[in-house]
């Protein structure tokens, strides 16, 4: 532990006096050292606990680092190209990422000193270090054995009871704190929703002494169709989000056009307060991608994601702000390019982890309200905004694991190619300056609605097959984030048929030294 430790501090020495790639390449050498040696150190097995959270901070500080790297040999390739004009910039750029890398090995020290400690392995983990799943889970687990009369007992656990609430009331926090950044028509209905938990909660708090089994039953119930009204409202709020916050990439080159235009026409604090709310979105969206997803690796890149652009999001629009120099341009170029890197890999993990029905069905929903509120919408603004949508889906098939089912059958690939051909004529035809008849228009879209409704039904019984092939429990079609899903009606939990494989992520980074997932293979 010793040596460990010893090598980490050299690492640190090394980062703190970088000044060009070759003492670059020294820390990626000293680095590859320790995480070899770190490796043998960690659990062989799956771990609980405060020990899990230590494990996946280890994960989440190696994939920053790496990432980092590779910012940094860019930018000092860059230094060395442009020589003394690259200024004080371009030193700026390096010292955010190196700073990075600093933080990231303290963490690196204090989790491994505290995996290091015995009385870690039995302490329980507190109820803020859980996710929304995991809470609903112990919720409602434990809202089923109050809901068993058989095995209910007249001499309940008081403490067991405490801790029911507390775990209630730290979801209804989840889901508040993704209200607060959902879109405004679902962030009134979650307050309700959540609302509507907590006065349920609150009852079943207040007359659980004096209630019998019976009565006690009732209120159990009561309060788990709440808890599931939450889960079901959140689901597809969260893929509507997705639809309005994943499409195309191109705010953050919008904002930087912005300053370098100085256009007094254009709203600069509406453009940052934008810039803004998309970052508070795919945060909100990451956390709960995480919380949906078993995958140690797939959690990582996840949180490596949402790392890097909070990291960005303190920085960046000073450096749109002050581009008057060559230097200054390469300073914000890296960093707006850096963003959108991240971006897209965050987007193609989530896409990854979305089960595709679940997502033309939300869609299917939005497209349907459109076309039925045409007259009201016209002119075209916002029927342009719902096709624009559909290039969440486009890019949702543009992956391997998504498209690959379609693509072995002649029907899939027909549809799919129908899809993406129509999509196209609806944006267009929306998109031109001229007036267009909106009797064409709607025509369109409800060709559009009809080839995704095709769509999503072939999606249906390639599942099927599939599952009737291994002999698995064929799945009804879900609104809901493919790794979690509760049964609303006869209120029995079940995981969501897994229709692709997490393991076929395959997100390999080209290193400078070395490459982190031969270093930290998980078995």
């Amino acid at each position: 532990m010793d040596k460990l430790f010893l090598q980490l501090n050299v690492c640190t020495e090394l980062i703190e006096k970088l000044t060009n790639l070759e003492s670059l390449n020294k820390f990626c050498a000293t680095f590859h050292e320790f995480a070899t040696k770190l490796k043998n150190f960690l659990p062989k097995t799956e771990v609980d606990g405060y020990s899990k959270i230590h494990v996946e901070t280890i994960y989440l500080c190696f994939t920053q680092i790496i990432t980092c790297i590779t910012q940094l040999e860019r930018t000092i390739n860059l230094e060395e190209s442009l020589g003394a004009t690259g200024g004080t910039h371009l030193l700026l750029t390096r010292t955010h990422f190196r700073d990075r890398i600093e933080w990231c090995l303290r963490r690196l020290q204090a989790s491994i000193y505290q995996l290091n400690e015995e009385a870690i392995a039995s302490t329980s983990v507190k109820l803020e270090d859980l996710s929304f799943v995991e809470l609903l889970d112990l919720a409602l687990d434990k809202l089923e054995s109050y809901s068993d009369i058989v095995e209910q007992d007249d001499n309940f656990n008081a403490e067991d009871h405490l801790q029911l609430v507390g775990q209630v009331n730290h979801i209804v926090r989840h889901a508040l704190a993704f209200a607060n950044v959902a879109l405004e028509s679902d962030k009134k209905a979650l307050i309700a929703i959540c609302e509507t938990v907590v006065d349920e909660s609150a009852a079943f708090e207040k007359n659980f002494e004096k209630y019998n089994r019976n009565e006690r039953k009732l209120e159990a119930l009561s309060l788990q169709r709440a808890l599931y009204s939450v889960e079901t409202y959140l689901n597809e709020a969260l893929l509507r989000l997705i639809f309005s916050s994943l499409g195309e990439a191109t705010y953050v080159s919008e904002l930087k056009n912005a300053f370098q235009q100085s256009d007094s026409s254009i709203d600069l604090d509406k453009l940052i307060c934008d810039f803004d709310i998309n970052v508070d979105r795919i945060q909100q969206i990451g956390v709960f991608a995480i919380a949906f997803t078993q995958d140690v690796k797939t959690k990582t890149i996840i949180r490596s994601c949402l790392a890097s652009l909070e990291s960005l999001d303190a920085c960046i629009v000073p450096a749109f702000q002050f581009q008057a120099t060559s230097a200054a341009s390469y300073h914000a170029d890296i960093l707006e390019n850096h963003f959108k890197e991240e971006l897209v890999t965050f987007r193609n993990v989530v896409h990854e982890i979305i089960d595709s029905r679940a997502l033309l069905n939300n869609y299917l929903d939005i497209l349907d309200e459109s076309i039925d509120n045409a007259a009201k919408l016209y002119p075209k603004g916002h029927l342009l905004k719902v096709t624009q949508m559909g290039n969440v889906l486009f890019e949702h098939f543009q992956l391997k694991v998504n498209c690959q089912e379609l693509k072995d059958s002649a029907e899939g690939q027909r549809l799919h190619q129908d899809f993406i051909a129509i999509l196209r004529e609806c944006q267009a035809v929306l998109d031109v300056s001229i007036r267009v008849d909106l009797k064409r228009i709607v025509k369109r879209l409800k060709i559009f609605y009809s080839v995704l409704a095709k769509l999503r039904d072939l999606c249906d019984r390639l599942v099927y097959q599939r599952s009737v092939c291994n002999n698995e429990k064929p799945m009804t079609t879900s609104t809901k984030l493919k790794n979690f899903s509760h049964s609303f009606h006869n209120l029995e939990r079940e995981n969501t048929i897994v229709n692709k494989s997490l393991n076929s992520l395959n997100h390999e980074s080209d290193l400078l030294s070395f490459h982190l997932t031969e270093i930290l293979r998980i078995s």
